[in-house]
């Protein structure tokens, strides 16, 4: 992927909807007009995808786990690294066995973008490490459960104070 700062966001996007126009002319479909990603090329299903990333890269920038840690731009870079590892571990025969191809491929590589945005998140954020089950934990009930969550950094800061 093409290095983009701020002011190249719109190249980026200019670049991303010619490719798209590209890959369509390309894509294999089905007498009902549905594609057939299992018998697409990596390359093209990475390209088919990209717009789902930035989806995903745009939900993350507005949480408050991803404020001030990392920008639009780097979230949709580490969530484009996720796409294309996730697109190699792909299982073509699984996909020729999905009822709804595009929804199977969807969910699958969604899932993999959103770790990825997430782990590179976690990275960033500095050198204090909190262990991802108490992510997961606090990210469930959205900070619902104060007592857990104060209770939870409280334990993290006193341990640190003490050291």
């Amino acid at each position: 992927m093409k290095k983009y700062n701020v002011q190249n966001y719109v190249r980026y996007k200019k670049d991303l909807e010619r490719k798209l126009e590209i890959n369509k002319k390309y894509l294999v479909k089905d007498e009902e007009g549905n594609v057939l990603y299992n018998l697409l090329t990596n390359e093209q299903i990475i390209i088919q995808f990209l717009p789902l990333v930035e989806s995903i890269a745009r939900k993350f920038s507005t949480t408050q786990q991803a404020v001030g840690v990392m920008s639009i731009l780097d979230l949709i870079q580490s969530g484009s690294l996720g796409l294309v590892h996730a697109v190699k571990r792909l299982e073509r025969n699984k996909l020729l066995e999905s009822e709804n191809q595009e929804k199977t491929i969807k969910s699958f590589l969604s899932k993999r973008v959103k770790g990825s945005i997430r782990r590179q998140i976690d990275i960033n954020r500095g050198d204090m490490r909190i262990p991802e089950h108490m992510y997961n934990e606090i990210r469930k009930n959205f900070g619902k459960n104060k007592k857990m969550v104060a209770m939870f950094f409280n334990s993290v800061f006193l341990s640190i104070d003490e050291g």
